[in-house]
């Protein structure tokens, strides 16, 4: 059993009378029938209107306290949940500052990106310096039995800098770089020297993107079922598909259009 989130795309009409709008576009993935039978295309046992700090929405300045925005007053055990300026559960799309919710996601990605490379400067200021995995796969390449794959890798994870990262005592004193369990592709020192801006445009696009995006027309749809609209670029995961593609489908919803945050679980 596990919680994720899902958006709910609906028609404005929903606004009208919003538990009965969703409880009817639910309805056909309740993990059970009414007759209490399993259901093949079962997503949840339980749902709740509710896009946390994480999760929700940005409001425009101009529609904040606009009546037509959602706003759970509860948690799902009922504990009362605290109505926070210009963040919202959803709402009509033309009030949801996508951009904004776009432009923070990305804030936080690059925070996250400068704490890791500070301890990482941190952890080569400690350490000789290293090579990366390619360098040892490059070698193994022009001698391939002469040296193989699995010393390349030996080699690569046993300088001392890789090895310190493999270690708790690494994860306590440089906690922005995590605790790496090594493996046959294992490189952080490609990881902790990439380009970050590929980072930043995955945070931007996921953003919108929670775990589950059900449509106007009732398609369930998720990273690994992306639905019709989605197709995958060369070279691109199934996952930065469904994310860059149920964005682009967000982004062009109607700004009449009923946008909400679920909390699910199944």
């Amino acid at each position: 059993m596990t919680k994720f989130y899902l958006s709910v795309c609906l028609p404005s009409t929903a606004l009208g009378d919003l538990r009965a709008a969703l409880d009817a576009v639910m309805a056909p993935f309740d993990i059970s029938f009414p007759d209490g039978k399993w259901n093949p295309n079962g997503e949840w046992d339980w749902w709740h209107i509710n896009g946390d700090d994480e999760n929700g929405f940005v409001v425009r300045p101009e529609f904040d306290g606009d009546p037509r925005l959602i706003h759970e007053p509860t948690y799902p055990a009922g504990r009362p949940r605290a109505r926070r300026a210009l963040r919202c559960d959803g709402g009509p799309r033309g009030l949801l500052d996508f951009e904004a919710t776009k432009a923070r996601a990305v804030d936080e990605a690059r925070a996250r990106w400068q704490a890791e490379q500070q301890d990482f400067a941190r952890l080569v200021a400690d350490h000789p310096s290293a090579e990366p995995l390619s360098t040892f796969l490059e070698r193994h390449r022009a001698n391939s039995e002469g040296y193989p794959r699995e010393q390349a890798v030996a080699d690569h994870h046993a300088q001392p800098l890789v090895s310190a990262l493999n270690h708790r005592s690494a994860w306590e004193r440089y906690p922005n770089l995590g605790l790496w369990v090594l493996g046959p592709e294992s490189d952080p020192i490609s990881h902790f020297t990439r380009d970050v801006q590929p980072d930043l445009d995955q945070a931007a696009s996921w953003a919108l993107a929670p775990t589950a995006l059900l449509t106007l027309d009732g398609q369930w749809i998720e990273a690994d079922r992306p639905g019709p609209f989605t197709s995958v670029l060369p070279g691109e995961e199934p996952s930065a598909a469904y994310a860059r593609q149920t964005t682009a489908y967000l982004d062009g919803l109607r700004e009449d259009c009923v946008v909400v945050r679920l909390l699910c679980h199944c």
